[in-house]
């Protein structure tokens, strides 16, 4: 399972969806919370998702 998060994170860094910013909060992962990368990432996408979803409204 380790081998394919890798994997799949190494090709998203490949096609640009991922940069230095991600590297930065997987340093800030520790044990108290092994979610919090999984947690930040999820919120991001939900945001986009309603910010998207708002500009589709305006125009």
């Amino acid at each position: 399972m380790q081998r394919q998060w890798v994997d799949y994170t190494k090709s998203l860094f490949l096609e640009g969806v991922l940069d230095g910013q991600f590297l930065q909060r997987q340093q800030l992962h520790d044990e108290s919370n092994p979610y919090f990368v999984v947690e930040v990432v999820s919120l991001f996408f939900e945001d986009s998702k309603k910010l998207l979803n708002d500009i589709t409204r305006a125009l």
